[in-house]
C-alpha cells in the first residue's frame, strides 16, 4: 500500500516549512512503528502552501502482537492433584483464554500463571486516519495561530487535507477540514482542483499544475538557472545558503531572472551591497571572474514567465530605491569619523538601570583588558581590543545602522577601517557579535575574541541582574545565543575562563555606575542554572554521553574549556577500559565511606602493608593530580588514578574495613574517604553509568 498525505495551508514562512518537514521526518516513522506498521520508503516535501508525505510499501495490515498478563501464583492456581482452582478459572475467563492455555513461568517470587494471547493486526487502511490525525496535531511551531472558531493551531490556516491510499480517500480531519482526494496547484497559475488517485503520480500531477513540490528540486532548479544566466554574461552568482533556503520556500514554481542596477552604486562597500540585496530583498549578488561585484543581481519569482520582463523591471525599481537610500546614508555618515560619534552614545539608553551605551563601551574596555590578562594575551592585543571596545557601539548612531539594523558591527568595521584604524581593531568591531547563529564562525582574531566575550558577558550580567530569565521558548534578549557564543569561543579557541567570576565582575561594574542595578545571590543562582543547562545541551549536541556530561559539569561547569577537554578524556578512558576499572575502585570506596564525614588519617593505626601502600600513593598523587588539573592534562590524571585500582582491591580482600575497634574503623573509613576525594577532584564518578 502507498499513501500520499498533504496539509494545504495559506502561505507559511520559510522557517515554519522547514520546522514542519523536520518534525514529520521524525514523527512519522516512530508513529508507524508504534502502530506495528513498516514502510519501504518515505518522502517529505514542503512548499509555502503545503507539507506533503509520500509513503511507499506499507503492509496491508499491522503486525500481530502478544499480551501477557500475570495471574495468581501456581500454588493458588492448581490443587495438588493438578486440577485448576476457581481462582485460576476466574483469571482465565477475565483474560478471554481457556484455563488450560495458561502458562507457568518462574518469577523472583516463585512460579506464577500467565495468560498469553495473540492480538491480531488491524488493516492498515483503518489505522491511517488516526495516524494522520496524530501527525498533524504533533507538528509544533515557534509561532502558531488559531483561525475560525476552532482551537487547533498551525503556522497558518489549514485549508485542505489530501489523504489517498491505494486509490481510496483516507478519512481524516483537522479542525473543520476533512480530507479528500484532491489538492490544488499554483495559487496564481493553476487554480482548479487536482484529483489524486495514485500516490505515485502525485509529484508529476503537481508539476503539470506549476508546482515543484520537492524543495530539493526547487533548489536545484534555482541554482541551475542562476548559473546559466550568469554564465551568459561571464559572471557567477553568489548563492548564500541561508538566503537560498529561504528563497526556496518563497516559491512553488521558481522563475529566475537576471536584473541590473546602476554601476554608480558599486562604490558602496561590498558588505553593504550584499546586505541590501540579500537581507532586504532576498536577491543574490553577482560577481565577475575577478571576484568583484557587478551591477547585477539574481531574483527568484513565483509569477508567470509571460510577464518576466515586467517582473524584472519591478524588482529593478525596488533595488534602485534601496541602493539609493544606502548610498545617501553612507555618504552622510562619512562626513564624520566613527570616534566623533562617541559623545552621541551618552544619549542612547537601552534600559535606565544599565546606563547609556557610552557607559557600556567603558565597561567593555575594562572587560577586554581583564580577559586579556586572564588569557595572557600580549599588550598590543589588549590595546587594539580596548580601542575596538571604545568604538564598538559608535555605528549605532549612524544613518546606515538606523536604517539597516542588521548591519551593526559590519558598518562599524567598515567605517573604522576607512578612518585609518588598525585593521585588527576594525575586524574586532565586526566580530563582536559573532557567532550570531549556531552555524556562524566564531571570531578569528584575538581582539575579536576578547570583544565578543566581553559583549556577551556584559549582556548576561545585565539581563540576569534585571531578572530577565528565559522561560520555555521565550528568550526575548537572546540569552541562549549569548551562552552558545561563549561556549563556542572558549572551547574552539582553547581558552580557559571562569565564567561565573567574569559575569560577577561585569555585574559589579554595572552596579558601580549607580543607576539602581543590583546583583543579588538569586541573580547569580539563576545565571548558574541557566548556563549549566545550556552547557549540558551544547555538549549533548557535540555527541558526548549524558552521564559523562553530568559527571563533568558537577565539578567543572564554571570552566567550559576544562569541561570539554575532560569530556574528551572520559571518552578515551571509557573506550580503553580504564574508566570502568576506575569506577569500580571508586564505587567500592565510596559505598562504605559515603556517610563518613571525617577524613583525618590516623597513620599510626593504618599499619597493614596495603594500607601503607595506599597512603604512599595518596601522598604521591595529590601534587601530581593538582598539576594535571591545572595544566588540563586529564589523560594523565586518569592514568594516575589508575594506580589505586589494584591496591584498593587488595585492601578489601586483606583488611576488615568495618572493624569492631572504633578507632581503627574510623581510620580505615577516612582512608577510603581520602581516595574518594582524589577521584572526585577530577569528576563526579558517582554519576557515571554502564549500560
Amino acid at each position: 500500500m502507498d499513501l500520499v498525505f498533504e496539509i494545504g495551508t495559506e502561505e507559511m514562512p520559510a522557517n515554519a516549512v522547514y520546522d514542519a518537514i523536520e518534525q514529520v521526518e521524525s514523527i512519522m516513522p516512530a508513529l508507524l512503528d508504534s502502530y506495528g506498521l513498516a514502510f519501504d520508503e518515505m518522502k517529505v516535501f514542503g512548499t509555502p502552501r503545503r507539507i506533503a508525505v509520500l509513503l511507499f510499501g506499507i503492509p496491508s495490515s499491522s503486525k500481530s502482537s502478544f499480551s501477557k498478563k500475570k495471574g495468581p501464583s501456581l500454588a493458588s492456581a492448581k490443587l495438588r492433584d493438578g486440577e485448576w482452582t476457581e481462582a485460576a478459572r476466574g483469571f482465565a475467563r477475565s483474560q478471554g483464554v481457556e484455563v488450560n492455555d495458561l502458562v507457568v513461568e518462574e518469577t523472583d517470587r516463585g512460579p506464577y500463571v500467565f495468560a498469553v494471547k495473540e492480538i491480531p493486526g488491524k488493516p492498515s487502511f483503518e489505522l491511517l486516519p488516526e495516524i494522520i490525525g496524530e501527525v498533524v496535531n504533533s507538528i509544533k511551531f515557534s509561532k502558531s495561530m488559531r483561525w475560525g472558531n476552532g482551537d487547533e493551531r498551525f503556522s497558518r490556516p489549514v485549508r485542505w487535507l489530501l489523504a489517498v491510499a491505494d486509490g481510496k480517500t483516507v478519512k481524516a480531519g483537522f479542525g473543520n477540514v476533512t480530507s479528500s482526494n484532491y489538492t490544488f496547484g499554483h495559487r496564481c497559475l493553476s487554480k482548479e482542483k487536482i484529483t489524486i488517485d495514485n500516490p505515485l503520480t502525485y509529484e508529476e500531477l503537481l508539476a503539470e499544475h506549476r508546482v515543484i513540490v520537492s524543495h530539493h528540486k526547487r533548489k536545484e532548479e534555482i541554482t541551475k538557472q542562476a548559473h546559466k544566466l550568469c554564465a551568459a554574461v561571464h559572471s557567477k552568482p553568489v548563492l548564500d545558503e541561508r538566503v537560498m533556503d529561504e528563497v526556496v520556500q518563497l516559491v512553488e514554481k521558481p522563475g529566475v531572472l537576471l536584473g541590473s542596477f546602476s554601476e554608480e552604486y558599486l562604490s558602496l562597500p561590498r558588505d553593504v551591497i550584499k546586505h541590501v540585496l540579500q537581507s532586504h530583498q532576498r536577491y543574490f549578488p553577482v560577481e565577475g571572474e575577478d571576484g568583484l561585484l557587478k551591477a547585477l543581481f539574481i531574483v527568484v519569482h513565483n509569477g508567470d514567465e509571460m510577464y518576466a520582463e515586467t517582473i524584472k523591471r519591478g524588482h529593478e525599481r525596488v533595488i534602485a530605491a534601496r541602493l539609493a537610500d544606502a548610498d545617501f546614508f553612507y555618504h552622510e555618515d562619512r562626513k564624520q569619523k566613527l570616534i566623533e560619534r562617541l559623545g552621541k552614545l551618552e544619549k542612547v539608553v537601552y534600559q535606565s538601570e544599565l546606563g547609556s551605551m557610552r557607559e557600556k563601551t567603558s565597561r567593555l574596555e575594562n572587560l577586554v583588558r581583564y580577559l586579556a590578562d586572564v588569557f595572557s594575551f600580549d599588550e598590543m592585543i589588549k590595546v587594539r581590543a580596548s580601542r575596538a571596545a571604545l568604538l564598538s557601539k559608535c555605528d549605532l548612531v549612524t544613518h546606515m545602522v538606523v536604517e539597516f539594523p542588521d548591519l551593526q558591527g559590519v558598518v562599524g568595521s567598515i567605517y573604522a577601517l576607512e578612518d585609518g584604524e588598525d585593521e585588527r581593531t576594525a575586524r574586532a568591531i565586526y566580530e563582536q557579535y559573532l557567532p550570531r547563529k549556531s552555524w556562524d564562525d566564531f571570531p578569528a582574531s584575538e581582539e575579536g575574541i576578547l570583544l565578543s566575550l566581553a559583549e556577551k558577558i556584559d549582556n548576561l550580567a545585565a539581563s540576569f541582574g534585571l531578572g530577565h530569565v528565559p522561560t520555555g521558548s521565550e528568550d526575548p534578549y537572546a540569552l541562549r545565543r549569548q551562552v552558545l557564543g561563549i561556549l563556542t569561543i572558549l572551547t574552539s579557541a582553547g581558552l580557559d575562563l571562569d565564567v561565573a567570576e567574569a559575569v560577577s565582575r561585569a555585574a559589579r561594574a554595572i552596579e558601580d555606575e549607580a543607576h539602581g542595578f543590583k546583583w543579588s545571590p538569586s541573580a547569580m543562582n539563576a545565571f548558574s542554572e541557566f548556563f549549566k543547562g545550556r552547557e549540558r545541551v551544547y555538549f549533548e549536541e557535540k555527541g558526548f554521553r549524558y552521564d559523562h556530561i553530568q559527571a563533568v559539569l558537577a565539578k567543572h561547569w564554571l570552566r567550559p574549556r576544562r569541561a570539554y577537554l575532560l569530556l574528551e578524556s572520559l571518552e578515551k578512558a571509557r573506550a580503553s577500559g580504564i574508566l570502568e576499572r576506575l569506577y569500580t575502585a571508586y564505587e567500592r570506596c565510596n559505598n562504605l565511606s559515603r556517610a563518613h564525614a571525617d577524613i583525618y588519617l590516623d597513620r599510626e593505626l593504618l599499619n597493614a602493608p596495603v594500607e601503607a601502600r595506599i597512603l604512599g600513593l595518596i601522598e604521591e598523587s595529590e601534587p601530581f593530580l593538582d598539576k594535571a588539573l591545572k595544566t588540563l592534562d586529564f589523560d594523565a590524571a586518569f592514568k594516575q588514578l589508575g594506580v589505586f585500582c589494584e591496591p584498593v582491591d587488595r585492601l578489601f580482600d586483606e583488611v576488615l574495613i568495618m572493624d569492631k575497634n572504633e578507632r581503627l574503623r574510623v581510620a580505615r573509613l577516612s582512608l577510603l574517604k581520602k581516595v574518594v576525594s582524589l577521584f572526585e577532584a577530577v569528576c563526579d564518578f558517582s554519576r557515571l553509568r554502564w549500560d
